[in-house]
């Protein structure tokens, strides 16, 4: 397993975290997801056979949000 922290930007309630949490876990090879709203990051445990950098990019822009 691998760990990775992405800079979220745009989350900015309880239900923006739980969103970025959510789309995150539902990528095949994320065991773990955890964002929070006061450092405006998600960390990731997850495969990275499995799991791409793009594919959790992809995973934050889809639940509405941007990575920097």
């Amino acid at each position: 397993m691998a760990e990775k922290t992405l800079n979220v930007v745009g989350m900015h309630c309880p239900s923006c975290v739980m969103n970025v949490e959510l789309t995150m876990k539902d990528l095949d090879g994320v065991d773990e997801a955890k964002a929070s709203l006061d450092d405006n990051t998600v960390t990731v445990e997850y495969d990275p056979e499995k799991v791409t950098d793009d594919d959790l990019v992809g995973a934050v822009e889809e639940a509405g949000f941007k990575v920097e």
